[in-house]
């Protein structure tokens, strides 16, 4: 944005104000630039510099000849000294300045990871819910080159209420990731406070107020993002799968169409296939120009029907997937879900991908070690038990399968973000 002439040239002035403690180290480097000019002056006594200004400078030279030392000696002298001064004015200034913004301590090893950072694979990873932000949360640790593409079809609590009074995309999902990427200090914390008291904030959440409030502002749900994106000061890019409002729908096995996640979530019964209404909706360049250049993509790991295919149905996003040539690495759930995915395979969850996108995945990683049996009965008990690995015959078919332990400690069946990562990036 362009600042008016009058703010610009109140913000030059400010400069000069007292205590900035800038004008001092100011003057040492305008000092050393006037040696500088001595030195230059006298290297070239006879030749063509000695004019206008430069005359000016005579006195120097002669009291140097007073002295008996050569003009070449005391230019190149200047010359030295002019530069030190020069250097160090500009140094302290520096210094200075940066003091008033961070602790100059943590410079050298921010600078470092930054730089380590910038150096890291590109990768997207699209899909949506807790499972795409932890995924996000163990990128970030190893490249700064990370796209979140993120499914905005969820029309439950919050995100639901927000959707039916503003007509905006979902914002949850968003938020978690926003959260997970940003580098602004105690904000992530901030933007997942939730509102608990009685009246009408009572379960909204300040990240989802926040990009209402800049969809508000701006006009623009996609212009909304670019804004959180620049404030949250994100390692990396979170952009929704499309900035309109749409809604999803899934066709079951006994032939009937449910529309609306929720709903989706609660009817029991195998899905045939999902979509999204409106169908043709426009996707943000942004998303479209990190699938083009993405080294790795990732999809998953979170629910098959509502999170993970919902980030790819937009056509734009399908079709940059398909052109892409960077791998495709799904990551396989661990557990099934009740009402979605009850009694699928991994080889199912591939293939329902598989048909929605396109494309055929690359690659697939799935936790293959043991599960601790208290987990697996509290598991049992809500309808959900660990998805079937049928592993081989994937492979017979050329994709590559990736087993390991990539489950965290904890009461919760989940992907540790660490392993999830530390895998990833051998792939590439």
């Amino acid at each position: 944005m362009k600042l008016p002439q009058t703010e610009f040239s109140f913000s030059f002035w400010r400069w000069l104000a007292p205590g900035l403690r800038v004008k001092r180290y100011l003057l040492v480097a305008l000092a050393g630039l006037f040696l500088l000019l001595l030195g230059v002056v006298q290297l070239s006594w006879e030749g063509p510099l000695v004019t206008g200004f430069f005359r000016l400078a005579r006195w120097a030279g002669d009291w140097v000849l007073r002295l008996g030392l050569p003009l070449w000696v005391s230019g190149i002298l200047l010359l030295l000294l002019g530069s030190v001064l020069i250097a160090l004015g500009i140094r302290w200034m520096n210094r200075s300045v940066i003091s008033a913004l961070t602790d100059l301590r943590d410079i050298p090893e921010r600078v470092y990871q930054q730089r380590r950072l910038e150096r890291g694979p590109s990768i997207v990873a699209l899909g949506g819910g807790t499972g795409l932000s932890r995924v996000l949360r163990g990128l970030r640790q190893e490249t700064a080159n990370i796209t979140a593409i993120v499914a905005v079809t969820d029309d439950g609590g919050s995100t639901g209420r927000l959707r039916s009074s503003f007509g905006v995309p979902a914002v949850g999902d968003l938020v978690d990731c926003l959260s997970a990427l940003s580098e602004a200090r105690d904000l992530p914390e901030l933007l997942r406070y939730r509102f608990e008291r009685g009246g009408e904030l009572a379960g909204h959440t300040f990240g989802n107020l926040m990009l209402v409030s800049l969809n508000e502002l701006e006009g623009s749900f996609a212009e909304a993002l670019r804004q959180a994106n620049q404030i949250l000061r994100l390692r990396g890019a979170v952009w929704p799968a499309t900035p309109q409002p749409v809604r999803l729908w899934a066709l079951r096995e006994d032939g009937v169409k449910v529309e609306g996640e929720t709903a989706i979530r609660e009817r029991r019964g195998r899905i045939l296939r999902v979509g999204i209404e409106p169908e043709r909706v426009a996707s943000m360049p942004e998303a479209l120009e990190a699938i083009r250049h993405a080294s790795l993509i990732v999809l998953g790991p979170g629910s098959l029907y509502t999170s993970v295919i919902p980030s790819f149905l937009p056509p734009e996003i399908q079709t940059a997937l398909r052109t892409s040539a960077g791998k495709i690495c799904y990551i396989a759930n661990v557990m099934t879900e009740v009402g979605e995915t009850d009694g699928l395979s991994a080889g199912d969850h591939f293939r329902a991908i598989q048909e929605h996108l396109g494309r055929v995945p690359d690659l697939v990683l799935a936790h293959t070690a043991a599960i601790e049996a208290g987990l697996l009965e509290r598991y049992r008990q809500e309808g959900q038990v660990p998805v079937e690995l049928d592993l081989e015959g994937l492979e017979a078919s050329g994709v590559q399968v990736i087993r390991g332990d990539f489950l965290e400690q904890g009461s919760l069946a989940q992907h540790d973000p660490e392993k999830l990562v530390r895998a990833l990036l051998s792939l590439g």
